[in-house]
């Protein structure tokens, strides 16, 4: 029971995020393909969208995943980052390792990742950024759509400024009917810090998962 009170204290916590102020919605639609090489061995591909009232951010995303035993999964990327900013759209090179673990927790399912940036940017000096995700599952499928009901969050570390900045709080669902794919739908509060203050935007996302 005890167990089962912090779990409902953190999902209400996550709910009441997208309580506050908002400035507008976004728009994320996400693709992304895993094929399988060997036991250890994995290859992804990624294309991410995002658009607000046009698209202003697009990204593609290639690496290889590596299961290290059946706790922990190392992840070697490069992302090509393009972003539209003041009507000027710019680039960025972004490679990126990320390790990740998973346990249960009574009825759910607990996954955690830690994820180092180097961030090339166009016309701008290369920093590190550290991004830190948590997600808690639930073991069980519901309705005939095998909904599977998530909630999440995302703490961003910029190593130049020594600050977190960002923040991304999630909930959603993944859905399991289909065989060849897998959709996750979600709305996400993005929360970022920036010249002594904080503002923030809604993002209504789907990512379908090959």
């Amino acid at each position: 029971m005890h167990k089962r009170n912090i779990l409902l204290s953190i999902l209400l916590l996550n709910a009441a995020s997208f309580a506050g102020p908002s400035e507008n919605i976004h728009f994320w639609h996400a693709t992304k393909f895993n094929k399988t090489l060997s036991d250890k061995f994995a290859m992804t591909l990624e294309q991410d969208l995002r658009t607000e009232s046009s698209l202003f951010y697009a990204h593609s995303d290639i690496g290889f995943k590596y299961r290290i035993n059946t706790k922990f999964t190392l992840n070697i990327n490069f992302r090509e980052v393009f972003e539209k900013k003041d009507g000027v759209w710019v680039s960025e090179h972004r490679p990126h390792g990320t390790i990740s673990t998973k346990m249960k927790l009574g009825n759910f399912n607990i996954s955690a990742r830690s994820r180092i940036e180097y961030r090339l940017k166009q016309n701008k000096d290369a920093i590190f950024r550290n991004r830190d995700m948590i997600t808690l599952k639930s073991g069980r499928e519901f309705t005939s759509f095998k909904l599977i009901p998530y909630i999440a969050d995302e703490i961003f570390y910029d190593f130049e400024k020594k600050e977190l900045n960002r923040n991304r709080a999630y909930i959603g669902f993944s859905i399991k009917s289909f065989q060849s794919f897998s959709p996750t739908v979600y709305l996400m509060k993005q929360s970022n810090y920036k010249e002594n203050a904080w503002s923030s935007f809604i993002a209504v996302g789907i990512k379908i998962n090959f």
